[in-house]
């Protein structure tokens, strides 16, 4: 034995280091097959066994229902009752009891009793009592004439009222007069008691109420006290005992309930199970203890939804139609559905699993168990929405909110999705496409642009110089002013540029249409005939000098059309809002740049960026967009081109130096990008250009963080508006469901979490640097979102340019630019406010409103501290660019 278990350990090292290390599909089968078990096991657990006792009503029948006809789906169909229909539902319920109370002798309920008696059952009559003194007038009179008419042989007793003054309806004196009214009428007969119907609290606080009733009729429905199931019956024990020794009554339980969906209040969870329970321990603990009752309800009234919310529908012992929720003996379960829940789980992971495995090939085992886990965590998520969405009684309206809510919580998964799969190919993948390329013959000729609009003379004239010193001898520089008005701000650039030599040639237009693009267009019309690539840069940038030397041998494969570097920046330094801003345009560069390098698929922004001159020559820059860069580069892609990025940092420039400049520059991308996306949606979606289905993917993928900016936008003004309706109207307006607001959580802790997770290890900022990079990406969430918006709905904007060298801005113009993340912080801070004094805490689904309205509010917050850190400008050190600055011409 001592020799054959270390075999078997070998063995089982070895078998595992086969599915560990072995090929990606094996990998990949045994991270969905983990995944998939581990879904089924979620479900199991969630499957308890809920303590009852056996109930035996066939031989012990329930003392009474309150009663309101079945098949009742709307406030229309609950305005008038058959005969027809009120038979079949007393003859339903004669199998368990033989009592039943109503609350009106109006649609069709004053037809009732005479049914009753014919069956042999008793009557509870109820008199509805409301605002309305003239009805309530016409009701007491229909009530008298009903209770004439069957001689009081099948009603033993009459509620003057439900609720009435719980609701406000009268007062204690307008309600005591008219059960004096009622008594009056009926003191012929004797045997028939009078009360009226309120939960305890009212009858304790209202003893003047007690004055002129037979019994004290209460309901008893600890839900809405947010009383655990496991208290319940015990709470209306000790209830009853309140009372009893305050009056000295008969009690009645006119209601005493509990329902199947709903919301949780404080400890008190609605389920069919939990209403199960309640249930058959309150008959326990009434036949032991002899208590009088109706049980809420015989069935399910989906109508009143409207009046008491969701959980107004389920207080039911019997479905709407008629069916039983539940049996009185026997063993209950919290998840009955458990196993088909598992099975759905299962089979929809496997299938997603397979598919998004297939997408991201290169990951290593942990990376597609990371992803796999995923698909199963999303399904289950996804299955608890639908189950706990309450669409059994669902109208029009809740389907009609679900056809808005699915789209966006798709969008909102696709995102969470796209954020993951990053992190999973950043943090595992096990291929990198990057190589050295061969060595270049000669130095082909080069030309490069450097565009420039009211640009400081100084900056320039650094940028210049940085490029004179190239370690490369075949090249020239093409410095193209457009429509500068300010001679004073162009002439020294002009001037410098011909100290330079002849390689170095400037040229000022006025009136060239097409911002930048008609700026770069204008250059390659007088660029070199001998150049064989363009490159581009920005004015403000300062390259290395073996720039050229690195990137040009990668063009010796003919397929290479785009070779780019990343942008990078020498002022990140210079103070804190300069340093948070510089670490979050790092990610980007550093994480997604790489990542897209892997499947061919980079972003071109316009630095730092060269290209095959006979390429760009067919495709010119398009002036019809505002980020004419990446549009090139999705068109380049398009015809089947290669590129290549080298993550190595081959020239610096500045940072936006206010926060209105970091604002626009990322508006302008975000509302380019939009532009890109309807202009190319044919290439983007669907299979009609040599764009590889890695390509399309990464270039969706990386717009939808900026879609999701523009869904929370559309989010958090939904949520204020939901939150004033219900503040305004609670009964009508209810909580949004949890696992709806867990989306929006759920986005924005992958959305951050992810940036403290990546930045930390393939940036190299430290943990410090990553949450300074989270405070500054989310300070730009608003202005992302508005981007989105304007970009989805408008076809062209004017080009905002991210001007360089600028004095901070004061505090007052700073706060004036943030006015309105200021002004929907505020609202959002009231909405959290006015939900906590209306709902309080003892919902969870309040708690997990106001937590996402906390969350919303967070992007605000951030926006702010960089407004106050910019105009403070703290951490302030020298500007690292020493030339003169002239002031932008207007």
């Amino acid at each position: 034995m001592s020799t054959e278990a270390p075999d078997h350990a070998a063995g089982f090292l070895a078998g595992l280091r086969r599915v560990l290390f072995g090929t990606p599909q094996r990998r990949a089968v045994f991270a969905i097959l983990i995944a998939c078990m581990v879904s089924g096991l979620t479900w199991f657990s969630l499957n308890q066994g809920v303590d009852a006792p056996d109930v035996d009503i066939q031989n012990a029948p329930i003392r009474g229902f309150s009663y309101n006809p079945s098949h009742l789906y709307t406030v229309e169909e609950s305005k008038q009752f058959s005969e027809e229909r009120i038979r079949d539902d007393l003859t339903q319920l004669k199998k368990s009891t033989l009592r039943v109370r109503t609350y009106s002798v109006s649609r069709g309920l004053d037809k009732l009793p005479a049914i009753a008696r014919k069956l042999g059952m008793k009557v509870a009559l109820g008199i509805w009592i409301s605002s309305d003194l003239d009805y309530n007038k016409q009701e007491i009179a229909n009530a008298l004439k009903v209770i004439r008419e069957t001689r009081g042989t099948t009603i033993d007793s009459v509620y003057v009222g439900n609720e009435a003054i719980l609701r406000g309806d009268v007062t204690v004196e307008q309600l005591n007069e008219y059960i004096r009214q009622v008594r009056r009428e009926l003191r012929d007969m004797p045997r028939i008691t009078v009360s009226t119907a309120e939960p305890w609290n009212v009858w304790d606080a209202n003893p003047a109420l007690a004055e002129d009733v037979d019994f004290i009729g209460v309901h008893m429905l600890p839900y809405w006290e947010g009383v655990s199931l496991e208290s319940a019956v015990g709470h209306i024990q000790n209830r009853l005992k309140v009372l009893d020794d305050k009056f000295h009554k008969p009690i009645v339980i006119g209601e005493a309930g509990w329902p199947s969906e709903g919301r949780q209040r404080n400890g008190a969870e609605p389920s069919v199970a939990n209403q199960a329970a309640f249930v058959r321990a309150f008959l326990t603990a009434a036949k032991e203890r002899d208590w009088d009752y109706y049980l809420l309800e015989a069935y399910d009234q989906p109508w009143k939804v409207a009046d008491e919310g969701a959980v107004g529908a389920y207080w039911g012992v019997y479905q709407a139609d008629g069916t039983p929720k539940f049996d009185f003996v026997g063993e209950l379960s919290s998840l009955p559905n458990w196993p088909w829940f598992a099975g759905a789980a299962i089979l929809i992971t496997m299938f997603c699993g397979v598919l998004l495995l297939r997408t991201v090939p290169h990951l290593n085992f942990f990376g597609q168990l990371f992803l796999a886990a995923l698909a199963g965590l999303i399904v289950t998520a996804m299955i608890v929405v639908f189950d706990s969405a309450a669409l059994q009684y669902a109208g029009w309206e809740t389907y009609a909110v679900f056809i808005v809510v699915i789209p966006v919580a798709s969008l909102a998964i696709a995102v969470i999705l796209a954020e993951c799969v990053e992190m999973a190919q950043s943090l595992f993948r096990v291929q990198r496409r990057f190589a050295t390329p061969p060595p270049m013959t000669g130095e082909p000729r080069v030309s490069i642009h450097v565009p420039a609009y009211n640009e400081p003379p100084g900056m320039m004239i650094e940028t210049l110089d940085a490029l004179s010193r190239l370690d490369y001898a075949n090249y020239e520089v093409i410095i193209l002013d457009n429509n500068t008005k300010d001679p004073a701000v162009w002439k020294p650039v002009e001037a410098h540029a011909a100290k330079l030599g002849e390689r170095f040639r400037f040229f000022h237009f006025d009136g060239i249409k097409g911002f930048k693009a008609g700026a770069l267009n204008k250059a390659l019309e007088m660029t070199d005939p001998a150049a064989e690539y363009v490159a581009v840069i920005d004015s403000d940038y300062q390259v290395t000098p073996d720039w050229l030397q690195i990137a040009i041998p990668h063009f010796s494969n003919p397929k290479v059309a785009l070779v780019q570097g990343p942008q990078d920046y020498r002022d990140g330094g210079e103070n804190l809002f300069k340093t948070m801003a510089h670490q979050e345009y790092a990610g980007f560069f550093r994480i997604g740049m790489v990542e897209r390098n892997e499947d061919n698929a980079i972003i071109q922004h316009g630095t730092m960026t060269i290209m095959r001159r006979p390429v760009l020559d067919e495709k010119q820059w398009a002036t019809w967009c505002i980020t004419e860069d990446a549009e090139l580069g999705l068109r380049i892609f398009e015809d089947g081109h290669e590129s290549v990025y080298i993550d190595r940092s081959f020239g610096k420039g500045l940072i936006p130096d206010t926060l209105a400049a970091y604002k626009d520059q990322r508006y302008r991308w975000a509302y380019g990008a939009m532009q890109i996306m309807k202009k190319h949606k044919g290439a983007l979606f669907s299979n009609t250009t040599h764009l590889t289905p890695s390509q399309r993917y990464h270039f969706v993928a990386g717009w939808l963080p900026w879609i999701a900016d523009a869904l929370s936008l559309a989010f958090t003004s939904a949520a204020l508006v939901w939150s004033a309706l219900m503040v305004y109207d609670s009964w009508s307006f209810d909580l949004p469901m949890m696992s709806l607001a867990a989306i929006a959580l759920g986005l924005f802790a992958v959305k951050t979490g992810k940036t403290l997770l990546l930045y930390p290890f393939r940036v190299g900022t430290g943990f410090k640097g990553a949450f300074q990079a989270s405070i500054a990406g989310l300070a730009l969430s608003h202005t992302v979102g508005k981007a989105v918006w304007s970009g989805l709905f408008t076809s062209s904007m004017p080009f905002r340019r991210t001007p360089k060298c600028e004095d901070a801005a004061p505090m007052r113009q700073v706060l004036m630019l943030a006015s309105e993340e200021l002004l929907l912080l505020v609202l959002i801070g009231i909405a959290v406010f006015a939900t906590a004094y209306t709902r309080g805490f003892g919902d969870p689904a309040g708690i997990v409103w106001m937590l996402t309205l906390c969350v919303q509010a967070i992007p605000f917050i951030a926006t702010l501290i960089m407004a106050f850190i910019s105009a403070a400008r703290i951490g302030e050190k020298k500007r690292p660019v020493t030339a003169a600055k002239v002031a932008p011409a207007e």
